[in-house]
C-alpha cells in the first residue's frame, strides 16, 4: 500500500462514496471528508470532518495529502442554501483549492459537469464556472472532470425520474427532445482514478459521457418500461412556464423542481464525442439502455 494519502471530499455523496470504496479497494490510503464525525464512510477509509464553508477544516483535511478528489457540491436538484449555491460551488471550491495549494497537494481532480451553459449561463452554471476559475487560479495542479448525468445504484436523477413516471402524467420541461449522454457512476469513478497517474490530464477539462445520447422523452420511456408501464403519458410545458413555476416553488422546504434543475435541462447534456471516454481512458463505458436491460434501475 502506498504511503501517499488521497483525500475525497463529499465522501458520503453519490459519487464520493463510490469513489472512496474504489480507491480503498485499490489499496490506496484514503481520507474521506464528511461534515459529521458520525458519518458512515467506506470501511478502510480515514474519516475527517470538514466543510467547504470552513477554510480551517479544509487545511486540516489537506494536511499530508498528495491528491484531492473534489466531489462535494450543492447539486442543481437541491434548493439553494442560505447564501446561495455560490457559497459552496464557487467560494467553497476556491477555499479547497487554496488549502490544497498551501498543503503542497500534487493534483486536485474536481468534479464539475458538462458545460451546457453556452455564452450566457444562468446563475447556477455561472457559479460553477466561477468555482472552476478560482480553482485554476489557486496554483494547485488540476484536472476538471465533466460528467454528464450519472446513473447507477441510488442515482438521484434516476430515482427522481422514476418517481415522476409512477404518476398518471409526467410533466416535462420543454419538448422532451433534450439529449443526455448518461454515464454510469462506476465508469466515472474509473476515469477519475486513472487521473491519479501521469500528467497528460493536468491542466485540462475532460468530458465524460456514455456511448449514447438519448432524448429525455425516451429516457422516461425506458424507465417506465423497467417499472412495468406499457406507456408513459407526458405533458410538455414551455420552458418559460416551467422556469416561472420553479421560482415560485422555492418557498417550499423541499421544492419538487428548482430553477437550477431547469437550467441544466434547457440544452443537450452531451460531450463533444460519444467515443471520448474510450479514446481518453481506453475503455468503453456501459450504455444506459443495455445496463437497465441487464440490471434494472437499481433504485
Amino acid at each position: 500500500m502506498s504511503d501517499a494519502i488521497v483525500l475525497v471530499t463529499g465522501a458520503t455523496g453519490f459519487i464520493g462514496s463510490r469513489l472512496t470504496r474504489r480507491l480503498v479497494d485499490a489499496g490506496l490510503r484514503v481520507r474521506a471528508m464528511a461534515r459529521s464525525d458520525t458519518a458512515a464512510v467506506a470501511p478502510g477509509a480515514e474519516l475527517v470532518v470538514g466543510d467547504l464553508s470552513d477554510p480551517a477544516s479544509l487545511e486540516r483535511a489537506c494536511a499530508g495529502v498528495s491528491a484531492v478528489f473534489s466531489c462535494a457540491a450543492i447539486t442543481g436538484d437541491r434548493k439553494a442554501p442560505p447564501g446561495g449555491y455560490d457559497a459552496i460551488n464557487a467560494e467553497g471550491i476556491g477555499a479547497l483549492a487554496q488549502a490544497a495549494t498551501k498543503a503542497g497537494v500534487q493534483r486536485l481532480i474536481h468534479f464539475g459537469g458538462i458545460d451546457v451553459a453556452g455564452a450566457k449561463p444562468g446563475p447556477y452554471l455561472a457559479g460553477r464556472r466561477r468555482g472552476e476559475e478560482l480553482l485554476k487560479a489557486a496554483g494547485v495542479p488540476w484536472t476538471i472532470l465533466q460528467p454528464s448525468v450519472q446513473f447507477g445504484p441510488g442515482s438521484p436523477f434516476i430515482r427522481a425520474m422514476a418517481g415522476l413516471v409512477k404518476g398518471a402524467l409526467v410533466p416535462v420541461a420543454g419538448n422532451g427532445r433534450t439529449r443526455i449522454q448518461l454515464i454510469h457512476v462506476d465508469d466515472v469513478c474509473r476515469a477519475a482514478q486513472d487521473c491519479l497517474v501521469g500528467d497528460a490530464r493536468l491542466g485540462r477539462y475532460v468530458e465524460l459521457g456514455g456511448p449514447e445520447a438519448i432524448e429525455f422523452d425516451r429516457i422516461l420511456d425506458i424507465i417506465g418500461g423497467a417499472l412495468g408501464k406499457a406507456r408513459v403519458r407526458k405533458v410538455h410545458a414551455p420552458l418559460i412556464v416551467v422556469r416561472a413555476q420553479a421560482r415560485l416553488l422555492q418557498v417550499l422546504k423541499n421544492p419538487p423542481v428548482t430553477p437550477a434543475a431547469v437550467e441544466l435541462l434547457e440544452r443537450d447534456n452531451v460531450a463533444a464525442s460519444l467515443e471520448g471516454v474510450e479514446r481518453e481512458f481506453g475503455f468503453r463505458p456501459v450504455g444506459f439502455v443495455e445496463h437497465v436491460a441487464a440490471h434494472g434501475l437499481e433504485l
